[in-house]
């Protein structure tokens, strides 16, 4: 095995790991945005409900 080919394996696999992290940091922030989004209206719709003593 010629030595740019272990420079080229560790490009590839730096890619494909950057790639990765950046897929799950995206991933977790739809996630938290999409439970915020849900808390958001279950509060709105306790706030809408009407009391009754």
């Amino acid at each position: 095995m010629n030595p740019t080919a272990n420079i080229i394996d560790f490009a590839s696999y730096r890619k494909r790991k950057q790639a990765q992290q950046r897929a799950l940091a995206m991933w977790e922030m739809y996630a938290r945005n999409a439970g915020f989004q849900a808390f958001q209206w279950v509060q709105a719709a306790k706030a809408a409900e009407t009391r009754h003593a």
